[in-house]
Order: C-alpha cells, then sequence, then structure tokens
C-alpha cells in the first residue's frame, strides 16, 4: 500500500510542478484530463475517470505530438498506458497496469469572444494489458487553455 500511495501522491506532485496548461472535461466519457503546453514539439496529458469507485480509479498518461497546428486548430497524435492504481489493494491484482492506448485528435478554438474555451475531438484505439481485446473509444470534450 505504501508504493500506491507514494506513486499516487508522485502523479499529484507531478501535475503541480508541470503546472497544467489546459484542462479539458469529457462528460459523455466522464474523464478530466490536464495537459502540459500543447503549443511544445510535445506535451503530455493526465486524464482521471471521474465516475468510478475509489477502488477502480482509473488514470491514463502519456505523451501527444502535435503533428499540424493552424491558426485555432491542433491536430496530435499519441498514445500511452491505463493505470488502474489500487487494483491490487481492492481487487486483488496483480498488476496495476490496466491497458495500452493510442489516439489521434483535434483541438480547436473557435469562439473569438472565448479564445481560450476549446472543443476537443479524439479517437483513441484501446487494447487491455494482455493485448487480448480491444475497443475503438470516442471522446468528445471540451477545454479551457490557461496559457
Amino acid at each position: 500500500m505504501n508504493n500506491k500511495l507514494l506513486f499516487t501522491t508522485l502523479i499529484f506532485f507531478v501535475s503541480l510542478i508541470s503546472k497544467a496548461q489546459t484542462v479539458s472535461y469529457y462528460p459523455f466519457n466522464s474523464q478530466l484530463a490536464f495537459s502540459t503546453k500543447t503549443s511544445a514539439p510535445v506535451f503530455f496529458e493526465a486524464r482521471v475517470q471521474m465516475n468510478s469507485a475509489t477502488s477502480l480509479i482509473t488514470t491514463e498518461v502519456g505523451p501527444q505530438i502535435p503533428v499540424k497546428k493552424k491558426d485555432n486548430v491542433i491536430y496530435y497524435l499519441g498514445g500511452g498506458v491505463s493505470l488502474g492504481l489500487l487494483n491490487d489493494v481492492y481487487l486483488k491484482q496483480s498488476s496495476n497496469l490496466k491497458g495500452f492506448y493510442g489516439s489521434f485528435g483535434v483541438r480547436a478554438y473557435p469562439f473569438d469572444k472565448l479564445p481560450k474555451l476549446g472543443l476537443n475531438f479524439e479517437i483513441t484505439p484501446y487494447t487491455d494489458s494482455q493485448v487480448t481485446t480491444g475497443l475503438l473509444r470516442a471522446w468528445l470534450g471540451v477545454s479551457y487553455k490557461f496559457k
């Protein structure tokens, strides 16, 4: 349990140190995401499942690479891992690794009067940690860019 608490604390402090530049919410999937500066050559994103019981906290972390930028639109691709931070504690599973995902997305900031408010759309193929099953997920959300 000490390792899990340490890992959770580490993620918390890394998000504070990174000074998240963008916060996104995907209401249809109940995910809250924190991203570093999206104008960088590579930005990092952490997502937390908001409708899970504490025994099934799911977090996804991974890098994203902007492949094309226009005035108010960023196209990106990336991938990462899905972690169940408390799987071994409550579910008696031996691994916290739940699976892997890829992402192909767009972030648009279409509102002239609210230039920091954006819309996100992403296609994210997902597979479990054993790479035996998979699914194709779609995310639609809103974001707010702080800087």
